[in-house]
């Protein structure tokens, strides 16, 4: 079994649409035994089972907007479907298991993956499994293993913050005034607007902006105004004094000046993008 989810994780690592797909079959057989989804996050096949569902949802955004009819390298709805059906089944560890929750936790990937299929909404059937693992992920509690002590406390509530900084909570507002023949999407749906919903109300300001800057998605809103830096100036050095979100800020404006200098190569209009202007 282990030589078996190695190599799955192999797979996962490489970008190639073909051996992931020779993958697939494995790692859903694989998915059946607690003991093999445990050999599985402890192998690092969350962070990259993340990213390759993250890489097939852009693909799938790209295609609905391209006008270019056939894209060179679309994710196939089927393929997304079962990643997504992977990473849901690796959800039901999460209660159990500390270190399952820290992996789902690390960099956001794992939230980021699963909000952009909903927003992408691809299938139905895409749509019903991404909503599934972020249900699971926001009730998720820390009481039957809370992890090592002095430790963060990784729960619901957490993955709840990564959902609003995502922009979960539009995407969930759209799909509420949708008509779903599927009894669990509703409920699902209806699960986690209250859950963002109430999350969001506990939220000060500053903490969205926090949430928005730690995730790397940072969306131009009412929060980015002169004003609100002003009176927030001193939490940019942080409870421990060390700068941590200036740091974070100074290495997100990096990340996109370089992809302004890739872009502006190929499209000088992207400089006129205002999706841009994070800060």
């Amino acid at each position: 079994m282990e030589a078996l989810t190695a190599w799955i994780v192999s797979q996962l690592k490489s970008s190639s649409g073909n051996t992931i797909g020779l993958a697939i079959p494995a790692m859903t057989a694989l998915m059946g035994a607690t003991e093999a989804r445990h050999l599985f996050a402890a192998s690092g096949g969350i962070k990259y089972l993340s990213r390759q569902l993250r890489s097939g949802g852009k693909k799938q955004a790209s295609a609905k907007t391209s006008s270019d009819k056939k894209p060179k390298t679309p994710a196939s709805v089927q393929q997304l479907y079962e990643l997504t059906f992977c990473l849901w089944t690796m959800t039901y560890e999460l209660e159990g298991s500390a270190n399952i929750r820290a992996d789902f936790a690390k960099d956001g990937l794992a939230v980021a993956a699963l909000t952009e299929l909903v927003s992408v909404a691809p299938r139905e059937k895409v749509v019903r499994v991404a909503l599934a693992g972020l249900k699971n992920l926001a009730i998720c509690t820390s009481e039957n293993d809370a992890g090592p002590a002095g430790t963060p406390t990784i729960d619901g509530a957490v993955f709840l913050n990564d959902m609003i900084a995502c922009g979960l909570m539009k995407a969930i507002d759209f799909l509420k005034d949708r008509q779903f023949t599927d009894p669990d999407v509703v409920e699902d749906v209806t699960i986690l607007h209250k859950l963002l919903a109430k999350n969001y109300k506990d939220l000060t300001r500053w903490e969205v902006y926090q949430n928005e800057i730690e995730s790397g998605h940072l969306q131009w809103g009412s929060v980015h105004t002169e004003a609100f830096f002003k009176e927030n100036a001193s939490m940019m050095e942080g409870s421990d004094g060390d700068f941590r979100i200036v740091k974070v800020c100074q290495h997100l404006c990096y990340i996109v000046t370089e992809l302004l200098i890739l872009s502006f190569k190929y499209n000088p209009e992207i400089l006129r993008s205002r999706s841009l202007l994070f800060l």
